[in-house]
């Protein structure tokens, strides 16, 4: 039941109600009142006093005041109706450096209990690495602070942060960093490339605190900006969030921003290099999306453009209803079409054009020409425009008529926006800037994330430039297959629920938040995987293999195949070691730029050589092998860089640094990759925490510690069972006694052996018997429940399988020994006089049949000696290709190469033991299992084959 509106706290709706009823109750009052003092004067008796139910103004109050009170008590405590981040304040940075330094490489016994913290933060390396590598320094930064979030136990650093950044601020940054770089390597007469690795295997990461925290680095690349024409720009151009706090930006979340013209021209000017200069959409005829979608249906290749695998495989000419030949309509083109005419027009020049998209054919002349010239007016006759000539003009033949009057104008006619000049400073920019591309062309916009800007991808939407090698125009089209395949697959993305792991992180009391330096951030996160990598290495006592500081996985001596074996980690986590050395190699070559060992040129190129060598300098396409698509396409964008860099004055050799394309794809390869590593490590994780032994205990197979469960949860009843029974004067600790004569007692009752402990007390042995009764219960009804699963083709893992089969294998011969044993006990199931008619039927069946005997041979059979031979060699085949043998099939082999020699002796012994033995070796047998039903196989010894 839903209450009235003027009944849910204090607001002017219930005021006005209140008020209402105050008015009423009171008017009622004054009505009663006079009808009683009317009343009282009739009868001459005093007033009657006022009814219950009647609301004074006193009452009405006072009710209005309780009810007032509840609602505010009602409301007064605070419940969490939603998400509340709680409010933590940051903690010093010295206290994470502290916990990271005692801490160390966790040997220290004084953290044993931290040891489960670290192991189980590996789930979340992944996503710590892809965070730190998406906050990274940028050239023109000497030092980024960042926001961290860090586990009390120092097992996992987070970097808080998210680069958001303004989108034509971004570009024309990286538009200088391009300027910047190819003056200094044109300048530089030998550029010396960094040393990979920055150190050596076995130094350990450095302390931040002791060796880069007081060292002043070396200057960041910036480009010098004039006072006068960059004045706009040139306090804030490098900050690390430029405009934060201003009314450009709406604000310290960074999100929406909001540039003048002066700003986005000079912006426009700075990242010239990085922008096309094509302004006309007629350059892009049957070279833009739809042409190349086009082109991947009818698999075809534009010239200069991708090529695909066929979209249709299954067509064959031979089921087309139609064709050249059989068409009345068609029109038969006996030359060859150019692929051109068939992508301009697929629906005419095509016999099945599926999946075909159609493409502007033409757009209108664009008369606009950049000018490079800044002086230049802003309405300026450029001479590339080609005038239109008079000497062609056609003179009319008829002259005009000389009647018509000339009008003029008065004088005091003036033309509209005469005093208004016909361009300012900022015209011939506004319309650059109207013909700029994307997001020149805006005056305010969306910040995006860093990794969301491409920087290059204008320049290899265009035609490759001519006289470009081989492997350049090869790179341009593979480039382009990676966009058009991605412009393929791309989908509006569906509304989705945001999750927010650092929220539900920083909620709780293990986590706290500080500021740390990028350097500092990145070093923390080396460590700790290396700490989480060695914890598992030891945690599967590894101790001849040896993780160093590189981390790289070595054995420290020749192992054997047995060490070899359980050394294999699987995928996930080589992978996450090859990752973590990726990291280790970029965190590296920072903290040699911070000691001043390589300057920020030199830092720049070494990063872009790491992103363009990933394969080279790690081995994770080892552990998935798909990341060669990364490998390749970092190939590729070097190729289409390293051509427009090395031109002009620059020469070949080290010295591009321009490493933003290279960092965005392995950006959006950790984005991808990080949920399926997250979930493969936490496998493993789990998979190890199964096997969490001690030491000295001996290792028990998953099975038997499952059939230990009902052991152990029937041992404080049994115990308890015992304690009840005991005398008062005998000691306590025949308990143990008894648990080993139950654990012989079901031992016995698996091998299907009688158990008879003489002596034994008869109560102690009933309890024996019931508690082995209710296990022997369990442990059958847990196979065939397990085999009911395998049958209906349930997931069940390979040891239940076969753990399965042996059971089921022990429960048949336990029923069959028992039926056996059944008919010795209880006699033939049929009376003598059931066993004549039966064989009394079967010889009439068998003289029916007119049935021929077959007489025993006699012990001097002509053919004896071959048919032996021919049986000798059947047995003999099945060892003319086995190598190794075992002990019976040695002794098989034997009696068979005896029966070769001494044949007649061999005939002699078998005939006889046919006629006159007794007592059989025993036959072995081994269930087949077909998931599905089960079927006997025989082992029969080897002196009962020979016979």
């Amino acid at each position: 039941m839903s209450l009235p509106p003027y009944l849910l706290g204090p607001n002017p709706w219930a005021t006005m109600m209140a008020q209402q009823h105050l008015a009423a109750a009171h008017a009622q009052a004054q009505v009663a009142a006079a009808q009683a003092h009317a009343h009282a004067l009739q009868q001459q008796m005093p007033p009657p006093h006022p009814k219950n139910d009647v609301m004074t103004e006193d009452k009405l109050q006072e009710k209005a005041q309780k009810w007032h009170q509840l609602q505010s008590k009602r409301y007064a405590d605070k419940r969490k109706l939603g998400f509340v981040e709680a409010q933590k304040e940051d903690m010093p940075p010295e206290h994470i450096r502290k916990i990271i330094r005692d801490h160390g490489d966790m040997s220290s016994r004084k953290y044993r209990h931290d040891k489960r913290v670290y192991l189980g933060a590996l789930k979340y390396m992944p996503h710590a690495v892809m965070k730190l590598l998406e906050n990274m320094p940028m050239p023109w930064e000497q030092i980024r602070d960042v926001k961290v979030l860090y586990h009390i136990t120092g097992a996992i650093t987070f970097v808080n942060e998210i680069p958001w950044v303004i989108e034509p601020v971004y570009i024309a940054q990286w538009g200088t960093m391009w300027i910047m770089m190819r003056r200094e390597k044109r300048d530089r007469r030998h550029f010396k490339r960094m040393r990979f690795p920055p150190f050596d295997d076995e130094e350990p990461p450095l302390d931040y605190a002791d060796n880069v925290l007081d060292v002043e680095p070396l200057e960041a690349i910036q480009i010098e900006l004039d006072a006068e024409e960059d004045s706009a720009i040139a306090k804030w151009f490098y900050d690390h969030k430029p405009l934060v706090g201003t009314k450009y930006v709406n604000g310290p979340t960074y999100r929406r921003w909001n540039l003048t013209l002066p700003m986005m021209a000079t912006l426009y000017r700075l990242a010239n290099q990085l922008l096309t200069d094509l302004v006309d959409d007629n350059y892009f005829y049957l070279f833009d999306t739809k042409s190349f979608f086009t082109a991947k249906a009818l698999n075809m290749a534009i010239p200069g453009g991708p090529k695909f695998e066929p979209l249709i495989k299954d067509m064959n000419p031979a089921d087309e209803d139609w064709n050249e030949f059989n068409d009345i309509n068609k029109i038969i083109i006996r030359q060859p079409i150019r692929t051109e005419y068939r992508i301009a027009f697929p629906y005419l020049y095509n016999n099945m054009p599926h999946f075909v998209h159609l493409s502007w054919y033409h757009t209108p002349n664009v008369v606009y020409i950049k000018t490079e010239d800044p002086d230049l007016p802003a309405f300026y006759f450029d001479p590339l425009i080609n005038p239109i000539s008079h000497r062609h003009a056609v003179k009319s033949l008829e002259p005009l008529p000389e009647d018509d009057e000339e009008y003029i104008l008065p004088e005091t006619v003036q033309p509209f926006l005469q005093e208004t000049p016909l361009y300012t400073d900022n015209t011939a920019n506004g319309i650059a800037l109207l013909w700029a591309p994307r997001p020149f062309n805006m005056r305010s916009g969306r910040c995006r994330r860093a990794i969301d800007v491409p920087l290059v991808k204008s320049w290899y939407m265009e035609h490759c430039p001519p006289g470009q090698p081989v492997k350049v125009r090869v790179s341009y089209q593979k480039l382009l297959k990676y966009y058009v395949l991605n412009a393929l697959k791309h989908r509006p993305p569906k509304p989705q629920k945001k999750r927010y792991l650092f929220r539900s992180f920083k909620s709780t009391k293990f986590f706290q938040t500080t500021t740390l330096d990028w350097v500092e951030a990145g070093l923390q996160v080396c460590r700790q995987g290396y700490n989480m990598l060695n914890l598992l290495i030891h945690r599967k006592n590894l101790n001849y293999l040896h993780l160093d500081y590189n981390f790289n996985l070595k054995p420290v001596k020749t192992l054997t195949t047995k060490e070899r074996k359980k050394s294999r980690f699987g995928n996930a986590f080589h992978l996450c070691r090859e990752i973590l050395r990726l990291t280790k190699l970029i965190i590296d070559s920072h903290v040699q730029y911070r000691l001043n060992n390589v300057d920020a040129f030199q830092l720049a190129d070494g990063l872009q050589y790491i992103f363009a060598h990933v394969g080279q300098l790690t081995g994770m396409y080892r552990y998935k092998y798909k990341l060669m698509r990364q490998i390749r396409m970092c190939k590729d964008l070097k190729h289409l860089i390293y051509y427009r860099f090395n031109t002009g004055p620059v020469g070949k050799g080290p010295g591009c640094g321009f490493w933003a394309p290279g960092w965005r794809v392995w950006l959006f390869f950790m984005r991808g990759i990080t949920p399926l590593l997250e979930r493969w490590l936490g496998n493993l994780l789990s998979r190890q925490s199964k096997v969490d032994t001690p030491k000295g205990s001996p290792k028990r197979s998953p099975s038997s510690v499952s059939s230990l469960t009902l052991t152990w949860s029937c041992v404080p009843l049994l115990c308890h069972d015992i304690v009840d029974m005991m005398p008062e004067g005998i000691k306590q600790n025949k308990a143990r006694t008894i648990l080993q004569h139950l654990s012989e007692a079901w031992r016995c009752w698996k091998a299907n052996i009688p158990w008879k402990v003489p002596g034994l007390p008869i109560p102690i042995e009933n309890m024996i018997l019931r508690y082995v009764k209710m296990k022997a219960d369990w442990w059958t009804n847990t196979a065939h429940y397990n085999r009911e699963r395998i049958r209906r083709g349930a997931t069940v893992d390979k040891t239940v399988c076969k753990k399965n089969l042996g059971r089921l294998t022990r429960l048949y011969l336990k029923a069959e020994q028992e039926r056996q044993h059944n008919y010795l006990k209880d006699g033939p199931y049929i009376s003598p006089e059931e066993a004549v008619a039966i064989y009394t039927t079967t010889v009439h069946w068998l003289e029916s049949r007119r049935f021929a005997p077959i007489p025993f041979p006699p012990l001097s059979y002509k053919h004896d000696t071959k048919l032996l031979i021919l049986a000798l060699e059947r047995l003999k085949e099945a060892y003319s290709v086995k190598s190794r043998l075992n002990q019976s099939q040695r002794e098989e082999l034997g009696l068979i190469e005896q029966a070769y020699d001494n044949p007649h002796e061999a005939l002699s012994r078998i005939k006889r033991h046919l006629l006159t033995q007794r007592a059989f070796k025993e036959v072995g047998i081994e269930f087949m299992d077909l998931y599905s039903h089960l079927i006997p196989v025989y082992d029969v010894g080897t002196v009962g084959e020979d016979y």
